[in-house]
């Protein structure tokens, strides 16, 4: 095992380590762009071509750093060679991203002419290399330097043309940006406008290393004698000087990605995306990381085995922690979205004292959506269509700010279910962006959200769960207000019939009867001997003893009777009047607990349990004997409690429901129960019993 002495052992790794991060970084991003990017836009063919290109020249920097800048053989001519042709293509596809991206055209403008001499100056550069500068082998230029004709002022033509071409396509993209115009308000106008500044610094740094490069080839062929790498000196020299250039290198290749994962520039997409950022971030430590590694390997020279050893533990060692980050990053995301995959307890709301509020758990969602998922500094979500007049008035983030919601006229013709996303009007203080939402009807609203928290543009995800959280939370306030007036209407059809029992009862008691006594009185003064007289008058007074013997022997109304006695006497009561005689036998099995459970319930709960189980009592005395009017027929009813609720159980031994066929009309009574014990936290159940007859049963949920 050699180490190389000192410093030139540092220079070594550090050398190997840029060019094995570069060409990791290059590939990668290349590869991603080609891949996920929209094909049939030209700067994803050009930005993906020219990284893949630099991807290529580092893979032959990196083997003729590996194997010494001193060595000479078949390897090292192969990958010198290969090194020209990106070499030459890479400085031309950067260019013409620029241009590309700078929406260049040759209609006018201060720099339509540039194209032309960036054209003219490749062109320069590959004749001179095919006709007049044929590329020596790796040894020459390794032993005794570039011997090449013609050349001007002692340097050969080649290096002039070759540096004053990278020179010109790093340095006319400044322009070019610089130029870029701001007055795009589509969102990837947006992204082109925040990607500018990273464009502009990679165009820096490649303009530096392309000047390094030009120091370095005036460097060698200005001394006298001509540098040989086979001297250390001058090999270190060299190294110093690539170090330079890879460095800077290193630095545009990792601003060039930020700007093309963040923003998605080159990639033909309107909208940027998470993933891909987190990718790339993950990337750049694995390439910065094992290209250290991998460098440190090479330059201790370790017999083979242990460099297969360390590329397993370096693969598998970041693999886990690529693994790490991704299941992380899932968490993280699945964080943000608990608010909306939770349940909302909708049920409970409506069933709840909540029920006549106003639906605080969707203002909470919405502020998760603005805070969390979007972080957004405002917000505003607006219902149209057939949703408006449910939805209730505008969601605005952030609560109490004083916001006012936009309106939707004038958007209405601009949103298609083709468009995500459009730029709101520059106002101070509005909105930025126009999310439209959907619903099976059409058009369901808007969400308008302003600038990022933390800058930047909203990314494809983003939108994508801003619209259909957006459409969600619609879709929640429309069905929860419908559900409240339904409950409501509810609660007022059972208040006007208990309004209309008492008043049937008053109307008897408080007028008919007296008006019978009256007429009672009247006739009895009248001429006795008249039997027409008699007979009317035996009549009324039949009548008035007949209605003051119902009056009395009627139990007290259902309310005052259930706040007074309870479920359990009321039901006591029901089959002692309205139904006695119906069953031949009744078996109670009350629990005092649930008994003393039962009257804790809401009076209108109390209430809709009553009648639920008064339709089962008339539906068992009504169908249960089927066509055998003399069946005997016996019943049970059970109170329990049930996990802190009620059970409340009502059985027969009739024929059941599949033996009665005339109890099939008997179903929408049962509905309408059914759907008012759901409305006050309740459930309703019937079914036949496996030995014959039919079992009821009413839970009160806690």
């Amino acid at each position: 095992m050699i180490l190389l002495p000192g410093f030139d052992a540092l220079l070594s790794w550090a050398g190997l380590a840029v060019s094995f991060y570069l060409t990791l970084s290059l590939l990668w991003l290349g590869g991603m762009v080609l891949l996920i990017g929209n094909r049939r836009s030209a700067g994803t063919w050009l930005v993906s071509s020219g990284l893949l290109l630099g991807a290529l020249f580092f893979t032959s920097h990196t083997a003729i750093l590996g194997r010494g800048l001193a060595s000479t053989g078949f390897g090292m001519n192969f990958w010198w060679w290969v090194s020209w042709t990106p070499a030459v293509v890479a400085p031309l596809a950067w260019y013409a991203s620029m241009l590309w991206h700078a929406g260049f055209t040759f209609q006018g403008g201060p720099h339509r002419r540039q194209p032309l001499l960036v054209a003219a100056m490749t062109l320069g550069v590959v004749g001179l290399i095919l006709f007049a500068n044929p590329l020596p082998t790796y040894q020459y230029v390794a032993g005794r330097g570039l011997f090449i004709s013609p050349s001007l002022g002692g340097i050969p033509l080649l290096v002039w043309a070759y540096i004053l071409y990278s020179i010109l396509c790093y340095l006319l993209p400044l322009t070019l940006l610089r130029q870029r115009g701001q007055g795009d308000p589509s969102p990837g106008g947006r992204a082109r406008a925040l990607a500018r500044p990273w464009l502009v610094a990679a165009s820096v740094a490649m303009l530096a290393a392309g000047g390094i490069l030009t120091w370095t080839a005036l460097w060698a062929l200005k001394t006298t004698p001509l540098p040989s790498l086979s001297d250390p000196l001058a090999e270190r020299t060299v190294r110093l000087f690539d170090l330079a250039v890879a460095s800077l290198v290193a630095v545009a290749v990792t601003l060039l990605g930020r700007a093309i994962v963040a923003y998605e520039v080159f990639t033909g997409r309107p909208l940027p995306r998470d993933r891909f950022y987190a990718q790339w971030r993950s990337t750049v430590l694995l390439a910065a990381g094992f290209g250290s590694l991998a460098a440190f390997a090479v330059a201790l020279h370790p017999t083979p085995v242990y460099s297969y050893l360390l590329a397993t533990v370096l693969v598998a060692g970041f693999y886990a922690l690529f693994s790490w980050r991704a299941y992380a990053e899932r968490e993280q995301f699945m964080e943000r979205l608990r608010p909306f995959v939770a349940s909302q307890n909708l049920y409970g709301q409506l069933t709840g004292p909540a029920a006549v509020g106003d639906g605080g758990s969707t203002g909470e969602l919405f502020e998760a959506l603005c805070r969390d998922l979007l972080g957004a500094k405002s917000a505003a979500l607006v219902p149209a269509g057939q949703l408006s007049a449910l939805a209730g008035p505008p969601l605005v983030y952030p609560p109490g700010a004083g916001l006012t919601a936009p309106s939707l006229d004038g958007w209405r013709q601009r949103f298609t279910r083709a468009v995500r996303i459009l730029p709101a009007p520059p106002g101070q203080g509005g909105p930025a962006w126009v999310v439209p939402l959907w619903s099976a009807g059409g058009l369901a609203g808007a969400l308008f959200v302003g600038e990022k928290a933390r800058g930047g543009t909203y990314s494809e995800e983003e939108i994508e769960l801003a619209q259909a959280a957006g459409e969600r939370l619609l879709d929640m306030l429309a069905g929860s207000q419908a559900a409240r007036l339904s409950l409501e209407l509810l609660r007022q059809r059972v208040t006007q019939a208990r309004v209309l029992e008492g008043q049937s009862r008053r109307v008897l008691h408080d007028e008919v009867l007296p008006e019978l006594h009256t007429s009672v009185l009247y006739l009895g003064g009248l001429e006795a001997g008249n039997p027409e007289v008699s007979r009317a008058l035996e009549a009324l007074t039949s009548a008035h003893h007949r209605i003051s013997d119902l009056l009395r022997a009627a139990a007290p109304d259902v309310p005052q009777r259930l706040a007074q006695a309870g479920l359990a006497a009321a039901l006591r009561d029901l089959l002692e009047g309205d139904l006695a005689g119906e069953f031949d036998a009744v078996r109670w099995d009350i629990d005092p607990a649930a008994e003393e459970r039962a009257r804790s319930l809401p009076p209108f709960a109390a209430e809709v349990v009553y009648f639920a189980a008064r339709e089962l009592l008339r539906n068992a005395a009504r169908y249960a004997r089927g066509a055998e009017r003399l069946r005997p027929l016996r019943l049970a009813i059970g109170l329990q409690t049930d996990e802190g609720g009620l059970r409340l159980t009502i059985e027969d031994d009739g024929v059941g429901l599949a033996g009665d066929q005339a109890r099939a009309g008997a179903g929408s009574g049962l509905r309408i129960h059914s759907a008012m014990l759901a409305a006050v936290g309740a459930g309703l159940e019937v079914a036949s019993r496996p030995g014959g007859g039919t079992r009821g049963e009413i839970r009160v949920w806690p």
